[in-house]
């Protein structure tokens, strides 16, 4: 380690045992409120009008309420008081910026909500407040192009901005939500089609408002429509019926004209498609602007219309709640993401829960006391998360409450796990009153070297050893005498534990040079960081205590397996097994392939590990590596193949026809990281596919070959290109190995998606002789042909992941054994990890 390094290791650990450790003495101060929302909810508004600069929309205050709340605990702390006075000199006061000092009063100038994002909504309002709170659209991501559009966020991009949160500790955000009984909105352009028993509600003398109660003879699924006075004017128009609300925009083009071609017919705007029960009909319009309403139309569409069919599936579709905690920017916000977003299935109101530590999140960083009303906000975003465009219901938000530091007890539990409770334990008082005498050290060593005993134990993963005790036990006295503080004294023995070679590595000791079992320690912790990428839990430690897991090792695999903490494993092992890194670089050409967003490729880049993941754990075939009748996606990767799903944002096996999809050989990250951004590369995906599904590597290229020309001007087919290529001197032996794997893969661009090519152009002399057109064909000489070497290619890549080293010559024949072992369970992908994980290949050093 450079002294960089350990200087760098030290600081780190210094500041976790700072976040872990409190003074017992101190009242805990909690800061805990809540933002409720609902039309004029609020009797008393702040009366200062103010914004937050460009593309902000303040929430009218008349809108929501702050309260501070006074949390529940078993034990004493202090509520948190945020800040209400204020005085600046630089501001905004309407829209006028100010520089002259100004005071303020009000919590309302330490909380604000707000919007602030990409303006525009393409269809209906990004939001609405009505008396049961507020209602969010789906935030459409903005376009990435900088200085084409603009860095404010989604649309719509609902945020809390505040002064003033914890330094530190855990936090929690909680949305009480619901999944709002809503209208799917119809597009302007719409084609109108009046229907003879269509029920019409005429408007009131004044042209702009109508109210009126109609009833409606048949349940079933209703299309709303307006009929206005022939015009060019644009405007806007608020309809309620029922408990449902909705704002629509109102453009007037000719197209629009009931009576073609006549410039005095009235025109129609189709507003929405709604669910309507038998019975009377409330119905209240109100027309914003010049356009004036002569009447409201409801027709009731038949059951088998593909417009009814279109609200069905709008009404099944599920609301996403998702949070964000950041910093408010001059051009926008800078905000994480806390936790995966949660789906919201019911209409009645719910409390979602989202929690995370404030120091993993942006925090804006400006001088104490900065006089500049914008200078130092927080922001905590709530979104109705996008999914793939489509039609969904909205996001009704009642309220948004937080809290922070959480504790459960005090002192909290990351303290008491290093003042462990022992036989020798001193209270706080005691330790206070011993301080003040500046007590020698043999009064306190006990207790020092229990909490020594327990912390090193943890650290090092296995009992601390007498000669480590005494050790440390040196540090932790020379630091008492010197400081007389317990605590101070109890980090500076910790800090040198986090630092330490037994904490910092995984050692496994040896006393010869020949193979060893792993002890019982270190197969714990092997196991542990192996699949949970975590320090061995109090099961896995207890029973390496009683030297058992060696015996449950098959019981303890599947515990493993089957927890949450799994999923570390499955998304390092699959992004270092199949390069998904290349992926992450690749700059795809947004004007070639503008499907390919940036928030497209977030998910896609997940679709390998959760595709893995769902193989483990239904124990599938080794041959679904290849080939499969189903995908792993959600509705955003789903889109993006053309395949019909409602899993929301939750990855799921869906069902597809298409020959071309299916396996990990198909999945955009893989293809897409394999191309220019561009242009698709076969020898970049054969080569990928001999190293990483059949394992048989290609040579090495001599030195100082030239790469394959890409956009060199001529007239030669890829093909031609590759045959030039080889036919130059130390080409044509590592490129045998290669292009016959890579060629089927021109039927894919280089964003990943099929494109219909001529099949003499993707087929293929593949290195045994075999002949394949295309990537489905070759999918199925891998699935049936070549599966004993898809298996084996699997298990060296999870053999090389646990032990992380390469196979040696007697690790490959072991590991050829073992499948042709396995060959006739037909390779179950959980059992054969299992298989290997209880080998010698996973259990010798």
């Amino acid at each position: 380690l450079s002294p960089q390094q350990t200087e760098t290791y030290f600081e780190i650990a210094g500041q976790a045992l700072d976040l872990a450790m409190v003074d017992e003495t101190q009242t805990p101060v909690i800061q805990k409120f809540r933002m409720d929302f609902g039309r004029q909810i609020n009797p008393t508004p702040c009366p200062d009008t103010l914004i937050l600069g460009a593309n902000n929309e303040l929430l009218r205050n008349e809108d929501f309420v702050v309260t501070e709340i006074a949390a529940s605990h078993a034990f004493p702390f202090q509520p948190y008081q945020m800040q209400r006075k204020f005085e600046f000199i630089e501001g905004y006061v309407g829209n006028d910026t100010i520089r002259q000092w100004k005071k303020f009063d009000s919590i309302y100038h330490a909380v604000f909500a707000c919007m602030r994002g990409t303006p525009g909504y393409p269809k209906g309002d990004a939001w609405e407040m009505i008396p049961d709170g507020m209602l969010l659209r789906p935030a459409i991501p903005s376009s990435e192009i900088f200085g084409v559009s603009n860095t404010y966020g989604p649309r719509a991009n609902f945020k809390i901005s505040l002064r003033e949160l914890p330094d530190k500790g855990k936090f929690r955000v909680t949305v009480r939500a619901a999944k709002a009984n809503d209208v799917m909105l119809l597009d302007p352009k719409t084609a109108y089609r009046v229907q003879p028993d269509s029920l019409e509600i005429a408007a009131t003398d004044s042209s702009s408002q109508i109210t009126e109660t109609t009833t409606a003879s048949e349940s079933g699924v209703y299309q709303i429509d307006a009929v206005f006075k022939s015009s060019d004017e644009k405007g806007a128009i608020q309809v309620t019926i029922g408990d449902r609300t909705f704002r629509q925009a109102i453009s007037l083009p000719d197209s629009a004209r009931l009576v073609p071609d006549d410039p005095s017919s009235d025109r129609v705007v189709p507003l929405c498609l709604m669910k309507l029960d038998q019975g009377d009909i409330a119905i209240q319009a109100t027309v914003e602007g010049k356009p004036a309403i002569q009447r409201i139309v409801l027709t009731r569409l038949p059951d088998d219309s593909p417009a009814a069919a279109d609200y069905r599936s709008f009404e099944k579709r599920t609301p996403y709640v998702g949070v964000h905690v950041g910093l408010r920017r001059d051009c926008g916000s800078t905000l994480t993401q806390v936790q995966e977003p949660i789906a919201v299935r019911e209409h009645e109101l719910r409390d979602y829960v989202f929690e995370g530590a404030i120091n993993d999140f942006p925090s804006p960083d400006v001088e104490k006391n900065n006089v500049n009303y914008l200078a130092g906000i927080r922001e905590i975003g709530v979104r109705h998360e996008y999914t793939d465009g489509r039609d969904i219901p909205r996001l009704l938000i009642r309220s948004i409450e937080f809290e922070g530091p959480i504790y459960d007890t005090w002192p909290p539990t990351s303290h008491r796990r290093v003042f462990v409770d022992s036989p020798n334990r001193l209270g706080a008082n005691e330790l206070a009153a011993l301080e003040k005498q500046n007590a020698p050290a043999q009064q306190l060593q006990a207790y020092a070297s229990d909490i020594i005993a327990s912390f090193a134990t943890r650290a090092f993963r296995r009992p601390v050893r007498d000669n480590e005790r005494e050790r440390l036990l040196r540090v932790w006295s020379e630091s008492w005498n010197t400081t007389h503080r317990f605590q101070q004294s109890i980090r500076d023995v910790l800090q040198v534990v986090l630092t330490s070679p037994q904490f910092l590595f995984l050692i496994e000791e040896s006393t010869s040079p020949d193979a060893e079992p792993l002890n019982e320690h270190e197969l714990a912790s092997r196991l542990s960081y192996l699949f949970w990428n975590a320090p061995p839990d109090d099961v896995l430690a207890t029973l390496a205590a009683k030297g058992q897991l060696s015996h449950q090792l098959d019981e303890q695999l599947d515990r493993l397996l089957n927890d949450a903490r799994a999923d570390r494993f499955v998304n390092q092992f699959a992004a270092e097994w199949l390069a998904l890194d290349r992926f992450d670089v690749v700059a795809t050409d947004g004007d070639r392939f503008p499907k390919l967003t940036r928030d497209t490729k977030t998910q896609l880049r997940r679709e390998p590990a959760e595709y893995l993941r769902h193989l483990i754990r239904s124990n599938s075939p080794v041959r679904n590596l290849v080939t499969s009748d189903f995908v792993v996606a959600n509705d955003v990767v789903a889109q993006y193949y053309g395949v019909t799903s409602e899993n929301g944002l939750d990855f799921q096996p869906v069902a597809i026809s298409d020959p071309q999809l299916g396996g990990l050989m198909t999945q955009a990250a893989i293809l897409a990281g394999l191309s220019n951004g561009r242009e698709p590369n076969p020898i970049k995906r054969g080569a990928w596919l001999a190293r990483r599904i059949i394992a048989e590597p290609p040579d090495d290229p001599p030195p100082n070959v030239p790469k394959l020309p890409e956009n060199d001007g001529s007239t030669l087919t890829l093909r031609q290109k590759l045959e030039q290529h080889r036919n130059q001197e130390g080409c044509a032996k590592c490129h045998s190995g290669i292009d016959p794997w890579g060629l089927p893969f021109e039927e894919y661009d280089a964003a990943g998606r099929y494109q219909q090519k001529p099949a003499d152009s993707v087929a293929s002399a593949l290195p045994d002789g075999s002949n394949v057109a295309g990537v489905q064909q070759l999918k199925r000489y891998l699935a049936e042909d070549r599966i004993d070497q898809v298996a084996f290619s699997f298990l060296k890549h999870f053999v090389v992941y646990v032990n992380g080293r390469p196979l040696s010559y007697s690790d490959h024949y072991r590991l050829k054994a073992m499948t042709a072992q396995l060959r006739q369970s037909g390779y179950p992908i959980r059992d054969v990890m299992k298989h290997v994980m209880k080998s010698e290949l996973c259990l010798r050093k």
